[in-house]
């Protein structure tokens, strides 16, 4: 049993899937449309690619925010761009760095 809401369907290969499949295109068509190959759409639809390069352009072309697509939250949509911009590069950075910089972080942020 799957906890997918069909608005916000549960990781980025389930929210690609479903808008792919709301307009009616194959995975081909959507690569296409893209500007990159149907392999790169598999990969990230089965959960192998967490960091797509083509985000921008696959979100573009799924008239959706990439925020949206990347994370699913409508939080996430109305980040500003610096904002989605730095949870972008700290989804993608290695501990113990991710650790250290959100401990900082959450350390400084005003309280309230």
């Amino acid at each position: 049993m799957t906890n997918e809401n069909p608005q916000n369907p549960g990781n980025l290969g389930q929210r690609m899937r479903f808008r792919r499949q709301e307009k009616g295109w194959t995975q081909e068509q959507l690569a296409v449309r893209a500007g990159t190959n149907q392999a790169v759409i598999q990969k990230i639809e089965n959960g192998k690619s967490l960091r797509p390069r083509k985000i921008d352009q696959i979100a573009a072309v799924l008239d959706v925010n990439p925020a949206w697509l990347m994370f699913g939250d409508e939080l996430a949509a109305s980040l500003p761009p610096d904002a989605i911009a730095v949870a972008e590069a700290w989804h993608a950075m290695p501990e113990p760095h991710k650790s250290r910089i959100q401990r900082e972080i959450l350390e400084n942020a005003p309280k309230g």
